[in-house]
């Protein structure tokens, strides 16, 4: 089963990131966990000219004054509900590159997951994610859930009620159905597991003619599927009492956000595949729009935490 005790949460004031600070409350309220919330504030070096013993002591006042203004903003951050019961600590830290610095913080404490907001505060558009949210993604050995500037984001009070597991047999999707079902089993959520049969309008073959039976080829992919998806859902998700097994057809981006609308999906969880250098730069064909689209938060999951976890896990599809 897949634990998670130690949550961290990097804010940058901005909607997104508050909406990510109640999700990351409400998961470790669930799971018994802590919250670590950090900000990295990007490091920049103050000029001093012309250079003199008071000019720099005046520099490092401003500095004092600009970190103590951060820590006081934090705390006005950070006012939650007293009688949800999360152990929840804070940080403020200078760095030079603000991904690179919650990476190392992630290692450090060491985290079990990654609660941020899709977008910082600089005015990105939903066209495109936010710059260190992207490349926390892209780069983050541990699981990260990332989370829009929703207003329907579920409170800590409340349950999650509906999650989304999006599978396509691979190694990292086998990850991300275990973790769905660590979130899903002890509370009584209900699981719906979607697989995605992809397929593109087959050609002209000037040998063996045109192709036919279309109607055929998508019924029997979807049956295999199918199949695939029972042994693997019975396998891991034997615990919990609904389980939703799901197989369409289609761009599997394009139905992993419709049917998260149509079952309105509380949390959508997917695989990361990141094999080669490609697959790291572009963090997922599939998991990029879903993140930069879903209704709901979304948990990604890459093939490390496989590797965590290889010994618990027996299906291999």
């Amino acid at each position: 089963m897949v634990g998670i005790e130690t949550i961290l949460c990097p804010i940058d004031f901005s909607a997104f990131s508050r909406h990510a600070f109640d999700t990351a409350v409400a998961i470790a309220a669930r799971q018994r966990a802590s919250v670590t919330v950090i900000h990295v504030a990007p490091f920049q070096s103050i000029p001093v000219f012309p250079y003199t013993e008071r000019a720099a002591e005046d520099a490092l006042m401003r500095s004092a004054g600009d970190s103590q203004k951060l820590v006081d903003e934090v705390q006005q951050f950070l006012a939650v509900d007293k009688s949800i019961a999360v152990p929840i600590a804070y940080e403020v830290r200078d760095a030079p590159n603000v991904h690179h610095e919650i990476l190392r913080r992630a290692e450090e404490l060491p985290a079990d997951l990654i609660v941020m907001g899709t977008h910082g505060r600089s005015g990105f558009q939903r066209l495109l994610l936010g710059s260190v949210t992207e490349k926390v993604l892209r780069t983050a050995r541990q699981p990260v859930l990332t989370v829009g500037a929703a207003p329907d984001v579920v409170p800590a009070g409340d349950p999650l009620k509906r999650i989304l597991c999006g599978l396509d047999f691979s190694d990292c999707s086998m990850a991300a159905l275990r973790y769905a079902v660590a979130l899903a089993e002890p509370n009584g959520v209900e699981l719906t597991v979607l697989h995605v049969v992809e397929w593109g309008p087959i050609a002209y073959d000037p040998l063996l003619g045109p192709a036919t039976d279309l109607a055929g080829y998508r019924i029997a992919a979807e049956a295999s599927g199918a199949e695939r998806l029972h042994k693997a859902v019975m396998v891991a998700a034997a615990g919990i009492s609904h389980v939703d097994e799901l197989v369409v057809s289609g761009r599997p981006h394009h139905e992993i956000l419709r049917i998260a609308k149509d079952h309105q999906s509380d949390l959508i969880v997917l695989g990361i595949h990141g094999r080669n250098p490609i697959d790291r730069m572009l963090f997922g064909s599939t998991a990029e729009p879903v993140v930069r689209r879903a209704p709901c938060p979304v948990l990604t999951v890459r093939p490390q935490a496989v590797a965590a976890s290889a010994a618990a896990w027996p299906f291999t599809a």
